[in-house]
């Protein structure tokens, strides 16, 4: 069974104050298959927890509230239970489709096997995952840890038997304009580690228009790339 994972994750410490909804701009590119997740960082007491569940809520994807100091756990962790609840969710759809029961009707030992399964799926799959980083000015003290995580994530990525590729979209872009690609989609890790370098943090937090850019990506077609690293 060949499953492409496609999902968003949305990295922030404030509140949005540019643009519309946050929740909408997720709502919309959950209906076109992308899931997305939130990630919320506490420290300074500026964050809208309420924004961050409604991201994670609209967009069929998970939420973790988080101090910087827990970014790298954070990150990874967030990621996979995206990937696991999107494979759940597939294979919920299917079992309904074919036998008429989704997995929590199933007998426990069929419903222990398809956990099994989804942990196999969860490593064969491809996975396209765009990290969206909030270069607010608030984020300032914080994007080393941020950087660090990141980088963690796609170290981690590299012993998956699936594809990985990955965007990094930072917003605002301190060019009076709401997001920016930092790094398009790609599988190696190099090209994210050089637009990661240099990262600023400045502006508001307009995180609608991010989602929204992130989600415009997925329309693309993405040249299949083999394996991360």
């Amino acid at each position: 069974m060949e499953i492409l994972i496609n999902q968003i994750i949305v990295v922030t410490d404030g509140k949005s104050n540019v643009g519309g909804n946050p929740a909408d701009a997720a709502f919309l590119a959950f209906r076109k298959g992308i899931r997305v997740s939130s990630i919320g960082i506490v420290d300074d007491g500026n964050l809208s927890i309420k924004e961050i569940k409604d991201i994670a809520s609209s967009g069929g994807g998970v939420y973790d509230i988080i101090y910087s100091d827990d970014f790298i756990r954070s990150l990874s962790a967030v990621t996979q239970k995206s990937a696991e609840k999107t494979l759940y969710d597939t294979l919920d759809s299917e079992l309904m489709r074919l036998i008429g029961k989704n997995i929590e009707e199933l007998h426990p030992v069929l419903r222990s096997q398809i956990v099994e399964y989804i942990d196999r799926l969860l490593d064969i799959s491809d996975i396209r995952c765009a990290i969206l980083l909030d270069l607010s000015g608030s984020m300032a003290r914080k994007l080393k840890k941020a950087v660090n995580g990141i980088i963690d994530l796609l170290s981690t990525m590299k012993v998956r038997k699936g594809k990985s590729q990955f965007c990094l979209i930072g917003f605002p872009d301190g060019n009076d304009a709401y997001a920016k690609i930092i790094c398009p989609f790609t599988s190696k890790i190099n090209d994210i580690e050089i637009g990661l370098k240099n990262l600023k943090a400045g502006g508001n937090t307009p995180t609608y228009h991010a989602i929204k850019l992130a989600t415009s990506l997925f329309d693309t077609e993405v040249e299949s790339i083999r394996g991360i690293g």
